[in-house]
């Protein structure tokens, strides 16, 4: 029975040590970069509920061959730019795991 309100006592007083040296190893991460790349290419498709650009894009140096894919545009302002068809060059914002394409021009021939 003792042994038993030790560990209670224990798993008690350990928590907020946890908690507390959690919040010093997550504050202590740096901040992930933004990098930048800029992207030349064609819209394919606008999927106006999601806010995702299709676009068959140039190589992406640095980043990502040649392909058609799905580009999430969270600017409402870029994303009123787009018209399917339309010829672009832009900017692929990445930050961690997330990726994004900004400052949409429309590159006329």
């Amino acid at each position: 029975m003792r042994n038993v309100n030790r560990r209670v006592i224990l798993s008690i007083l350990a928590a907020p040590v946890a908690a507390t040296l959690l919040g010093c190893i997550k504050k202590s991460l740096p901040p992930v970069a933004e990098k930048r790349y800029p992207m030349t290419g064609e819209v394919m498709r606008l999927n106006e509920k999601d806010k995702v650009a299709v676009i068959k894009h140039d190589e992406i140096v640095g980043f990502m061959e040649a392909m058609t894919m799905g580009f999430s545009i969270p600017e409402p302002a870029e994303w009123a730019k787009l018209r399917e068809g339309m010829k672009i060059k832009a900017t692929v914002v990445e930050k961690g795991d997330d990726y994004w394409v900004s400052a949409i021009e429309e590159v006329k021939p």
